[in-house]
């Protein structure tokens, strides 16, 4: 097993965690992190699986916002992206605007898939040091 085989599955599994997490995953990710990996190999082998409020890792902050978005309709490129104006931060009403919003909901989506490809270097180091305890154990 090496590192590259190991950051591939890693990518691949959060992008699809990002496409199948619920609302209410997006958002708790957004306020306050909490992504894990759980990495199995048997033989060739490799699964890679994303929790949500495992065991704190260098990963567990991918996406923390604390709950700043979405951002702006230019974030998703499309000029015609309208959602109202969102509740103050921090307010129960902001969650549950983000919970009934596809639109924000979608820009987290996108913020998420844009931190999979903006740290590069974290999920690099993420999958060294699992090679190492495992070589180490």
């Amino acid at each position: 097993m090496n590192k590259e085989i190991i950051l591939k599955a890693l990518k691949a599994a959060l992008q699809n965690w990002i496409r199948s997490a619920s609302p209410g995953q997006l958002w708790r990710v957004h306020q306050v992190g909490g992504l894990g990996a759980v990495i199995e190999v048997d033989g060739d082998d490799l699964r890679v699986r994303i929790e949500l409020d495992g065991p704190r890792s260098m990963l567990s902050e991918i996406g923390m916002t604390g709950g700043r978005l979405p951002i702006t309709e230019a974030f998703r490129g499309e000029d015609s992206a309208t959602w109202g104006t969102p509740p103050p931060l921090g307010s129960g009403e902001r969650e549950r605007w983000f919970l009934a919003s596809e639109v924000a909901q979608a820009h987290a989506r996108q913020y998420l898939e844009a931190e999979v490809v903006d740290r590069q270097a974290l999920l690099a180091a993420y999958a060294s040091d699992w090679l190492a305890r495992r070589s180490a154990g």
